[in-house]
């Protein structure tokens, strides 16, 4: 048997690991993993309650679990109690689930799959060399992170599993720290609370746009508008705005998607399009199109395909942006014919269409701090995407700054000779390694693989990607490799157009999973399942299996994806998640109060609503909203009065249900219940997904009507008709909401 080494026991590793080990019965590879933490998970093994390495143990992933699973593994069969609780949880898994729940998964996956003593923990290898030729030897150098002991051992095979995202970006650069930035400058793999920053109001400034930038610059604003619209004292931070500072508009994506934005049979957007998460959306065979196998596209993107990407994606989201009033976040005409950017959060929009977001266009060049505490800026607006005609801006008064400015890996360990056979430039962070087609070999060094090493490590790409390094190096079956898959051509060009800054690099060069899982299967000799969900529909890691994995896990998730097709086309699942989502920020309000009682005037209600997000007050909440209305009610005797009323709104994942609750006397706790929202298709495409309410009310009773009209993944306009009826109260309430669009500028 030949010995292998894995560096690092997040997904990577242990997939590689496991695979090698059940590869040709266990007849072939003695596997060895490397973990320098004391568990495995890599970025995803913090606890709740723990502040988490490289995130929050709370964030969610932007990928549901169908995409963030190996096959041989469905989330059912995965614990997910919270730690500081004793039964087993009941709860469903979320279909985002958060980052401690990824870690629990990638424990459990290790226990049912890896030996014990497998995972060698707290060992990290600080030296990695090879010598001779293919039949030469890894000698590795490792250090027990307990009791800084060090080790000598020699392996067959290396495989670099340590993450490609292992270390923080580079920072910007800083002058005049007179009283030095402490935590007050933190990259966004650290950041979590804008109370970290300052007790002070002030601007905080998030750099980088794209998934990181647009995720941390949402992150501050939720926490500022939770402290705010949350019961407890209310810090003076809460009136900070941040400041996102790119230099490149970018799309935000919310993370569940409309199938069918546009309705052919009104040649305009569908008002009630059918929703899903945006992976079984994005990751759909059926849109590649064309005959014959699918094939990975990979580097430059042409300007032709690069226009029908902006197309697809402003009919997803129902826009070009504009409506958040921040031109800074449009692709002019002129340049769709560079690849879209793209970021995946659910609130960053809004937030920017309040304002509590503020885009500006540019580069940050300097960060200074004079005299006071607090930072200033230097911002140079560059490029073809600049908005401006000002070259230099600067933005003042910076409490906190949380720099997205991307990631490095983690290679010190491979000696100087190894990193010069893999042509190795310590200036290229998104190529730094030129590798073969998928990022796995270099035939300079043939006994070394990397899995997972590249931009968007998506975990049914890593899966196959092991499968490929255990057949490649079994050379009784497979003595030969072709050329093609040991070209490394492809990544060289790559790495030349990022250093030319070329605007047609892809925000990442291997974004293409569909593709890289067809040609990935392939190669390695698996079938994808069509069983089920037949030759289209969405691709996730359980279509695939080999014969050495258990089917029925991988069964299971298949029945419950196609479960969840069936159910969003014919009952509208997620539909109120969608709504939910999209009722966030600032509407008109147009109230019209029927009366049929003699002694009670008819009215006319004018004025503003506000959905503030804030954290849940229940644990079995998935989101919530406080509710603030105020206008001027106008009776038909003439009659006017000031009118405000506050609500709680919330959404709960497990039933896919809105709920609306009364707020006590100080206008934040949640009190009393007042309505539920039950969905359901509307009868013709003229309508917005419909639901309706019936409540109780001692000793009244309302019955509730409502319609949700869409425009991409927009909510555009809603309302929301309430029927009264009890011993003293006859009457109707007719609302209709409409956005409160800013002027682009």
């Amino acid at each position: 048997m030949k010995s292998v080494l894995v560096v690092g026991g997040g997904p990577a590793g242990l997939v590689t690991a496991k695979t090698l080990l059940q590869y040709a019965g266990g007849t072939k590879y003695k596997v060895t993993v490397f973990e320098a933490a004391d568990r495995v998970g890599g970025m995803w093994r913090s606890s709740p309650g723990e502040k988490g390495e490289l995130c929050s143990p709370h964030m969610r992933t932007n990928l549901s679990r169908f995409t963030v699973a190996f096959p041989d593994l469905a989330w059912e069969s995965v614990d997910l109690s919270d730690p500081a609780t004793v039964s087993k949880s009941s709860e469903p898994p979320a279909m985002f689930p958060q980052a401690w729940q990824v870690g629990r998964y990638l424990e459990t996956y290790a226990k049912k799959f890896l030996a014990a003593g497998t995972v060698i923990y707290n060992r990290r290898v600080t030296a990695a060399d090879f010598s001779g030729n293919r039949d030469g030897s890894w000698n590795v150098t490792s250090v027990d992170q307990t009791t800084g002991e060090e080790s000598q051992d020699s392996f067959d095979y290396l495989v670099v599993a340590s993450g490609f995202f292992h270390r923080a970006g580079p920072k910007i650069r800083q002058t005049q720290m007179q009283h030095g930035s402490g935590k007050r400058i933190q990259h966004s793999t650290q950041f979590r609370d804008v109370a970290s920053f300052s007790d002070d109001a002030g601007k905080v400034v998030v750099i980088g746009g794209g998934i990181s930038g647009s995720e941390a610059a949402a992150t501050a604003a939720f926490k500022i508008s939770n402290a705010k619209h949350s019961p407890g004292q209310k810090p003076a931070w809460v009136d900070s705005k941040v400041y996102h500072v790119f230099d490149r508009p970018f799309y935000t994506l919310p993370r569940y998607l409309p199938q069918d934005p546009y309705n052919p049979a009104i040649q305009d957007f569908n008002l009630s399009p059918k929703f899903l998460p945006l992976d079984l959306i994005l990751y759909n065979i059926g849109k590649r199109g064309g005959d014959g196998p699918i094939t990975a596209s990979i580097g430059q993107v042409p300007a032709e395909k690069a226009e029908k990407g902006h197309e697809f994606i402003r009919n997803l989201l129902g826009g070009d942006q504009r409506a958040t009033g921040h031109m800074e976040l449009v692709s002019k005409p002129d340049k769709l014919q560079y690849p879209a950017f793209t970021g995946v959060t659910d609130m960053y929009a809004e937030f920017v269409r309040d304002g509590i977001i503020v885009p500006v266009n540019g580069r940050v060049m300097n960060i200074t701090q004079g005299a006071s505490k607090n930072f200033s800026l230097e911002v140079t607006a560059q490029g073809p995407w600049a908005n401006t005609d000002d070259s230099t801006s600067c933005l003042e008064d910076v409490v906190g700054v949380v720099e997205a400015t991307g990631f490095q890996s983690h290679l010190e360990y491979l000696s100087a000779g190894v990193k010069q056979a893999l042509d190795y430039d310590p200036q290229s962070h998104r190529v730094p390694f030129l590798l073969s087609h998928g990022s796995i070999f270099n035939e300079k060094v043939p006994n070394i693989a990397f899995v997972g090493f590249y931009e968007g490590p998506y975990w049914g790409v890593m899966s196959m990607q092991a499968k490929i390094v255990a057949q490649r190096w079994d050379y009784e079956t497979s003595p030969n490799t072709s050329t093609e898959v040991l070209d490394t051509s492809a990544a060289l060009s790559v790495r030349q157009a990022i250093k030319e800054r070329r605007l047609d690099v892809p925000q990442f060069w291997m974004a293409d999973y569909v593709g890289f899982v067809e040609e990935f299967a392939r190669s390695a000799g698996l079938q994808r399942d069509d069983s089920t969900l037949g030759e289209g529909g969405p691709l996730f890691p359980s279509r695939f299996r080999d014969e050495t994995e258990g089917g029925s896990d991988a069964a299971l998730v298949i029945c419950e994806v196609a479960d969840i097709l069936r159910r969003s086309e014919k009952e509208g699942l997620y539909a109120a998640a969608a709504a939910f989502r999209g009722m966030q920020g600032t509407w008109k309000v147009h109230r019209k109060v029927g009366s049929r009682l003699p002694s009670m005037p008819n009215g006319l209600f004018e004025g503003t609503a506000y959905f503030h997000p804030r954290n849940p007050t229940e644990t079995i909440y998935s989101a919530e909203y406080l509710y603030i209305e105020d206008g001027t009610l106008t009776m038909d005797n003439g009659m006017k009065f000031p009118a405000t009323r506050r609500y709680a709104y919330r959404y709960q994942e497990k039933n896919d249900t809105i709920t609306a609750w009364f707020v006590e006397e100080d206008g934040l706790t949640v009190g009393d219940f007042f309505n539920k929202l039950e969905f359901y298709q509307p009868s013709n495409v003229e309508h917005g997904w419909m639901a309706k309410g019936h409540h109780w009310c001692n000793p009244d009773t309302y019955k509730s009507n409502c319609e949700f009209r869409f425009r991409g993944a927009s909510l555009e306009t809603f309302g929301i008709t309430y029927e009264v009826s009890g011993p003293k109260k006859d009457y109707s309430h007719e609302s209709w909401y409409s956005r409160a669009y800013p002027s682009a500028g």
